[in-house]
């Protein structure tokens, strides 16, 4: 079993995070300005992210932040050693942004674990987190972060499930380590393909942006995984951010983060409970008991209709007035009893 090094500047250093596991995040990457976040935290989200790395760009996004109710998860890197590292502990922090795909750059367990132990010096009361390129990493960096992440992009290239099965190798490098109880946050796709550069020939200049049905299974494909939070990548389009640069994209965002918001709090403080109703095994389920009532996510992860499990007349459906006979393919229901 892996175990995490918890050796910081030679003391044995223990440290009790709060609310850790019990937050549900739902966050947005790649945003800049102070001014976009009012309207981010309308749209559902309770946290941004940023890749600027100048404290003096920080600190305003961090104190907006702070005044309309966002967490932020920022690259430590250019803070460390500053002044800024003082105002930093009053910033609010998710967690400290280690290193992008670590597996894809090919950085060491020992390259990471320095990263970890700098911020962990410095702020030994905020979290960190990294984000790895794939679930089954060859190295294996799941016992470094306070969170671990995974981005994983289908669409549309690969099979839409194939996100839930990243999230779920991530969680089963975790159980491997002493961190399996530790936040699992699972990166879904909000872009087009054909705005980055892609390596493989046959695969250039190929892409779409993500039906709002698309990004609505992922999410909760991802939950049924293991996730514990879920970013969004990304607010960035096409050199402007996205409500501007394609509004009726930013929309499907939003009609899925305003469901996923509502949800927040049965994920937080919900108690997972057997199924109320017996599944076919070409359908996923899963029940929490949140104060009086049952609430169920039902999943079709395949690509035809399949017939509805007996029972469900006792459910209401939250996403959608219609419950007919059959589940449409990688569609989501949202129960409850």
């Amino acid at each position: 079993m892996l175990l995490r090094n918890k050796i910081i500047v030679g003391v044995l250093f223990f440290v009790t995070l709060p609310l850790l596991g019990k937050q549900f995040p739902l966050c947005l990457y790649g945003v800049n300005n102070p001014a976009d976040l009012q309207q981010i935290k309308d749209a559902g989200f309770s946290c941004i992210q940023t890749y600027q790395t100048d404290p003096a760009k920080l600190e305003p996004l961090a104190q907006k932040a702070q005044e309309v109710g966002l967490k932020v998860v920022f690259s430590p890197n250019k803070v460390l050693g500053t002044p800024y590292e003082q105002k930093a502990q009053k910033w609010p922090i998710l967690a400290w942004y280690l290193v992008d795909e670590p597996d894809v750059k090919r950085w060491s367990r020992e390259q990471v674990q320095e990263k970890h132990r700098a911020a962990k010096q410095a702020f030994p009361h905020h979290m960190t987190t990294l984000v790895i390129g794939r679930g089954n990493t060859r190295i294996p960096y799941y016992d470094i972060p306070d969170a671990m992440m995974v981005d994983w992009y289908p669409v549309p290239h690969l099979e839409l499930t194939s996100f839930g099965e990243h999230v779920l190798y991530t969680k089963e490098g975790l159980a491997k380590t002493d961190m399996q109880d530790h936040p699992l946050w699972g990166v879904v796709q909000i872009f087009d393909w054909k705005n980055f550069k892609q390596h493989r020939p046959d695969n250039d200049r190929i892409g779409r942006f993500p039906t709002e049905e698309e990004i609505r299974f992922m999410s909760y494909d991802g939950i049924l995984n293991g996730a514990t939070g879920l970013f969004y990548f990304t607010f960035n389009h096409q050199g402007d951010i996205l409500p501007n640069s394609a509004p009726q994209y930013w929309q499907r965002v939003q009609s899925v983060v305003r469901e996923l918001a509502r949800f927040k709090k049965i994920f937080e403080e919900g108690i997972l409970v057997p199924n109320p109703v017996k599944v076919s095994k070409r359908l996923v389920m899963q029940t929490w008991q949140y104060q009086e009532a049952l609430y169920s996510v039902l999943l079709n992860p395949t690509d035809s209709a399949k017939r509805l499990p007996k029972g469900l007349d006792a459910f209401e459906v939250l996403n959608g007035p219609e419950k007919g006979k059959y589940i449409a393919p990688y569609h989501v229901l949202l129960l409850k009893k």
